[in-house]
């Protein structure tokens, strides 16, 4: 099923980013080619290893980017916007800035700690995390699913459905790694057709760990709010809804991921947020839901046992190790001091008032010196 040996991630402190003689984009070794997709923390390009001729996916973030939109979540925006860099930074440096993983550059260093321990064939495999230290990019290169997301769903259109056997077989995919994930103690709080690609062998891979969580053994509670609305669980909908099974909200996604499958369309749209949870809460409560225990044992998974899974034993082997501080603090050795991030920022401010160059756009060889 898997190796049982945690994933070796390369880690490059140095990355260069230059036209090549081909008059191609490229990264230390790595070929940009298209663009694959966008989201709040980066830009995902589609790429090639130069080295081995493998096709890679290269996700980019504008460390700029990630500390700005912190600073605005945790109200320091409009200090910024003022010019109150030095007294706004140390307030924020006291306050949420430091406060463990709200921070997005957290974030990012926390799916970094995670996919290092991982090592499942139904969970997206990092190769490296390569850092410019004088430029803007943060970037992490992981293997390339060539066939894209699992199903493409948006508001007010439907997509092409899959027939039952397609269903089991996606679903059986994605159950098997979050299965991973939850007796690992690591739940993945984004679930949806987005977050599983395909690979050229039609492997599904989760992917996306940015806003997981990870627990300790057997304490899966969280107050966090976390995910993509329309795959909330009705608990989350709730204001103020305290401590809840992460995990629990997890199944509840894949439930909805499952509706999507069947039907090509999300099972709750609103014309605002608010009709959204109001639709969503009137569904049953967590305590009622199905387990991933339960869902392994349903007969239509297995096809009344004509198609048996493979035994928790076998899916589930613990190879990782008990995610530390250090894990979490040296995913990316040279962005552990946020004192170090702010002072490159500051100076990328004063470069930019000169040049205006694009915030995603690494340091060149030309522009070093």
């Amino acid at each position: 099923m898997h190796s049982n040996s945690p994933n070796t991630i390369k880690e490059t402190l140095n990355a260069q980013y230059e036209q090549n003689d081909e008059g191609e984009i490229q990264l230390n070794n790595y070929v940009l080619e298209e663009e694959l997709g966008k989201g709040s923390y980066g830009t995902v390009f589609r790429g090639r290893d130069t080295n081995d001729g493998r096709p890679v996916a290269i996700k980019v973030f504008s460390k700029t980017r990630l500390r700005k939109q912190h600073l605005q979540a945790n109200g320091f925006g409009r200090m910024i916007g003022r010019g109150g860099m030095r007294g706004g930074m140390r307030g924020g440096m006291r306050g949420g800035m430091m406060r463990g993983p709200s921070n997005p550059i957290d974030f990012v260093r926390g799916e970094i700690a995670i996919l290092k321990k991982l090592n499942h064939r139904n969970i997206v495999k990092l190769f490296e995390v390569l850092d410019d230290p004088n430029g803007d990019g943060l970037y992490m290169v992981y293997e390339c699913c060539e066939k894209g997301t699992v199903m493409n769903i948006s508001l007010n259109k439907k997509a092409e459905t899959f027939d039952e056997e397609m269903c089991r077989y996606y679903f059986r995919e994605m159950f098997l790694g979050i299965e991973y994930l939850h007796e690992n103690d690591i739940a993945h709080r984004d679930i949806k057709p987005d977050n599983l690609l395909l690979a050229a062998d039609g492997t599904l891979k989760i992917v996306d760990f940015g806003v997981s969580e990870m627990f300790s053994s057997g304490d899966d509670m969280s107050k966090k709010s976390s995910g993509s609305p329309a795959f909330f669980a009705p608990e989350l909908c709730e204001v103020q809804h305290g401590e809840l099974s992460a995990k629990a909200c997890d199944i509840w996604a894949m439930g909805v991921t499952l509706y999507c499958f069947a039907f090509g369309c999300l099972p709750f749209e609103g014309l605002s947020i608010i009709e959204l949870y109001d639709l969503i809460q009137n569904k049953p409560n967590p305590e009622k839901r199905i387990t991933i225990a339960g869902i392994r044992e349903h007969p239509w998974l297995t096809r009344n046992g004509i198609d048996p899974l493979p035994l928790k034993e076998e899916n589930c082997t613990n190879v990782i190790e008990l995610i530390t501080e250090d894990d979490l603090q040296y995913a990316v050795k040279n962005i552990n001091n946020l004192f170090t991030v702010i002072k490159a920022v500051s100076k990328l401010k004063q470069l930019r008032r000169l040049s205006k160059p694009d915030p995603y756009k690494p340091t060149t060889k030309s522009e070093k010196k």
